[in-house]
């Protein structure tokens, strides 16, 4: 038999169009199925055969604002202008469905931009629905604007709380949202006994929905009950609408989610109710309680991702990681985040592991030993260290030094996971979680739709990325690959379709290397070439650079995937003052981009900031590597109202010297080699500030008068490893001044070299730098008294000054294409040039690696630097 999708591919390419009845069936079915797209197809078509028809016109605006391939936004405004043609906006409309999908639309509009004006309009159609024909709309947009109506007093009561006045706002949403359930109840109570009503599945769970508004649980734990055993059986979307709703009313009352090691004989009976929904599965169902969790690591090159180690080992800690359901990663975090992934991607599909925090604790004390092993192995040069590769790259267009740079992450980063591929390439489909544990086992389990059911979540993993084609951010996940439908409305440009790897046109495309991804993600333009996508979309290669030339936060991806509490790492370059910017036409550029970069930031923070204050978002976690760093304002010279500068405390709130944290702050962004000292002072400042962060928010969560700790957290759990950055932790506290330790003035001055871009190892070898200094001075000496001595002899017909002249063009033509933008291919012609850069970056890349990196790496270990006196 046809299923709807082949039935609604049928009537969209010229079948015969069904009459009204088989329409309204086969609608249901793809609803059913969350196939709005193409229902909305279906209706659109279905207008133009019957204009008359109010309820596909509704039909049609419920599959418009639900259709997830469309921007947010858009979609939201065209159903209701939709609905504005069958009288939304009518003070004559009587039609409570047209006014209860007006309700929702602004509900979602409210949740997607953040505007509390969108609150009060969901509120003013859902009661206008109620009032208008309450026997019609049995329940529904009275129960909706009642949840409103106690979201609105949650949230002036958490104000009343933090401001300290008393006021009769709340009292009044309280007793508003009351009148609406009990006046919805009597209606509802009237008609129990209908025989097409007292099996449905939604008339039982709106009753419930009423009574369990009112406090009244038992009851609402009986119709509860009634509804599971509903005919037909409920679908698993039915189920998980109708939990996450009573979930956010309990939380609206204030009641406190039980622990996970209660028995549900000991639960609040608010609780015992929903437990008649589910059984057993319950307690892990009730982690929605804290929200849709995404945790964002930043850019920042490997610096980045030594920050985010020490951040992640405090949520692991606070048992935060279990329950991320979204991981956004960019550039420096996608790198480590995709390792972190592959490692969670283990353990989710072992069935001998248990999946509770001790597990997730034992995946980032081992990603903290592999992951600094294979930075250690200086990824960054031994992109040149191939001379087969350097000659491929350089006369090939579909091989980059991106995509070898993705290889070296597979193989000296991901082969270190112990899941039996080794060093083979992994694919972007191989991705897909097949977890060995709960309801949803193997191949069909999707996270959007089944994580619900879990404690330990499923990741959705989004690696971003910047498209120079479109401008816009280009995400690859587990399943799909492509530009998000959109978040801003005033963008013209061509939105390049996300599409599913089995549906691209060719093999390298559907089984896309993983390694590949993370590079686009972490190519840095002008250092890196744009990795391209050929073959993908008609007469265009899509050429990806680093995800931090869009969003270098990682944020929009969670906020697009509909998180809303907001865990976000960022280590991040930020802009640096300067006392004296450059003035020359590069300079200036390159000080307007950052400018530039800045301001993305502060924007986007302040956006999240809206979101949190109009309740769109349960809550933000928020840390950077300048945090506590923020000067006092600067008066000018003469001053006659000085700011009066005081001496400030030379900690942070967090514990660090503020000296030391600047210079952690201050570390490279870049992808070399980092020592065992500097990859476990940016652990020791992430996981000090998380801490700290953590219990900022719980201290704030509490004095607003909410229940447990703020996102159901483990806020204050003891350190649960021995972690070996926090050896580091006394040393970083310590006064700068001339009483410091060596150990401090040593930690110090390895911060300040770590800046650097270049000869570090000469910095802080002492020996090495003599004999650098010596071995140049040499040669100079040598060169000079040659010249001198030879400077009238004649060599092939050819005096020595000639020859050196000539010497000294043939070095700039090999070496200046190469330092142009380091993209020597596009700069040189030459056959021979070209293999000579090969092998010149060959050279140099062994003897560095040989040499300089080990002696680089020795003096930065950690033993070491505690070893002094």
């Amino acid at each position: 038999m046809m299923n709807a999708i082949e039935t609604a591919d049928n009537i969209l390419s010229g079948s015969e169009f069904p009459d009204l009845p088989g329409l309204k069936e086969l609608i249901a079915v793809l609803k059913g199925e969350l196939e709005f797209s193409i229902a909305r197809r279906v209706l659109e078509k279905a207008r133009d055969i019957y204009p008359e028809d109010i309820w596909i016109v509704q039909q049609l605006a419920l599959c418009t604002y639900k259709d997830e391939e469309r921007y947010p936004k858009h979609r939201f405004e065209e159903a209701l202008t939709l609905l504005e043609s069958i009288g939304l906006r009518d003070s004559k409309n009587r039609d409570s469905e047209t006014l209860s999908l007006g309700g929702a639309i602004y509900k979602k509009l409210w949740e997607f931009c953040g505007q509390i004006d969108h609150l009060y309009q969901s509120l003013s159609f859902y009661r206008a629905a109620f009032e208008t024909d309450p026997d019609r709309d049995l329940g529904y947009a009275a129960n909706n604007a009642a949840y409103l109506l106690d979201l609105l007093a949650a949230r002036a009561e958490s104000l009343e709380q933090r401001n300290g006045i008393k006021t009769k706002e709340a009292q009044k949403f309280r007793k508003e949202a009351s009148d609406l359930r009990k006046k919805s109840l009597e209606n509802l109570l009237a008609r129990q006994n209908d025989p097409e009503l007292s099996k449905n599945y939604w008339f039982s769970v709106t009753i419930g929905e009423a009574y369990f508004g009112l406090a009244d649980y038992a009851e609402a734990g009986g119709w509860l009950a009634k509804a599971r055993d509903s005919e037909p059986e409920p679908k698993e979307w039915e189920l998980q609408s109708t939990f996450r709703q009573w979930v956010r009313l309990a939380k609206n009352q204030g009641l406190d989610v039980p622990d996970e090691t209660e028995e549900p004989e000991t639960w609040h009976e608010a609780w015992r109710a929903l437990h008649r929904l589910l059984g057993d599965e319950t307690a892990n169902a009730l982690m929605c309680y804290r929200g849709k969790v995404g945790l964002a690591l930043s850019g920042g090159g490997f610096r980045a991702s030594f920050f985010h180690l020490g951040v992640m080992a405090r949520l692991a800690e606070v048992d935060a990681l279990r329950g991320v359901d979204v991981l956004s990663t960019v550039s420096g975090g996608s790198i480590l985040g995709t390792q972190y992934y592959l490692e969670v991607q283990k353990l989710l599909e072992d069935s001998t592991k248990k999946l509770d925090r001790d597990d997730y604790l034992d995946v980032i004390e081992m990603l903290q030993k592999d992951f600094l092993q294979g930075v250690q192995s200086n990824i960054r040069l031994r992109t040149f260290n191939d001379f087969i590769d350097n000659v491929k790259m350089l006369f090939s267009k579909r091989y980059t030094r991106s995509h070898k740079l993705g290889e070296l992450y597979e193989s000296k980063l991901y082969s270190q996971v112990d899941d039996g591929k080794a060093y083979l390439p992994r694919k972007m489909p191989d991705l897909m979680v097949e977890p060995a544990h709960g309801r949803y086992q193997g191949k069909d389990f999707r996270p959007n739709f089944h994580n619900w059911r879990r404690r330990a979540k499923v990741p959705i993993l989004m690696l971003n990325t910047t498209s120079l084609n479109s401008g816009h951010n280009w995400f690859f996940t587990a399943s799909w690959m492509g530009e998000p439908p959109g978040l801003i409305d005033i963008d013209s440009n061509e939105r390049y379709r996300r599409l599913y790897y089995w549906q691209a046109p060719e093999d390298s495309l559907r089984n896309f290397r993983l390694g590949y991804a993370t590079a686009a993600s972490s190519c840095v333009p002008g250092l890196f070439e744009p990795l391209v996508l050929n073959g993908l979309y008609p007469k265009r290669a899509v050429k990806l650079v680093d995800g931090g030339v869009y969003d270098n936060q990682g944020i929009q991806g969670l906020l697009a995937e509909g998180c809303t509490l907001i865990l976000c790492s960022d280590a991040s370059g930020q802009l640096n003052d300067s006392h004296d910017p450059a003035d020359d036409p590069g300079g200036v550029v390159l000080r307007t981009v950052s400018v530039l970069q800045d301001r993305i930031r502060e924007a986007q923070y302040q956006d999240l900031q809206v979101r949190l204050d109009s309740k769109a978002l349960e809550s933000v976690f928020f840390v950077h590597t300048r945090k506590g760093l923020a000067p006092q304002p600067l008066d000018w010279i003469g001053c006659d109202n000085p700011g009066g500068q005081t001496n400030e405390e030379h900690l942070t709130a967090y514990g660090v010297s503020k000296d030391l944290q600047e210079k952690i702050a201050g570390l490279r962004t870049d992808l070399d080699s980092f020592t065992e000292v500097e990859a476990y002072s940016l652990m020791a400042s992430g996981y000090l500030m998380a801490d700290r962060q953590l219990k900022d928010l719980d201290q704030r969560h509490k004095a607003e008068g909410n229940p447990g700790t703020w996102g159901d957290f483990d806020i204050h759990a003891e350190p649960q490893k021995n972690w070996e950055f926090l050896k580091l932790k006394t040393i970083l506290a310590e006064k700068p001044g001339q009483q410091a330790t060596k150990q401090r003035m040593d930690l110090a001055f390895q911060l300040q070299v770590g800046g650097s871009l270049f000869f570090k190892a000469c910095y802080l070898v002492s020996g090495l730098k003599i004999a650098a200094f010596g071995a140049i001075g040499f040669l100079l000496w040598v060169m000079i008294e040659l010249v001198a001595a030879q400077w009238n002899s004649v060599v092939f017909s050819m005096s020595v000054g000639g020859l050196i002249v000539v010497l000294l063009g043939l070095l700039a033509a090999l070496f200046l294409p190469a330092i142009k933008w380091l993209n020597p291919k596009e700069e040189v012609r030459s056959i021979v040039i070209k293999v000579a850069i090969a092998l010149t970056g060959y050279l140099m890349a062994k003897l560095h690696l040989l040499l300089f990196d080990r002696l680089f790496l020795k003096r930065g270990r950690l033993a070491r630097l505690l070893s002094l006196k």
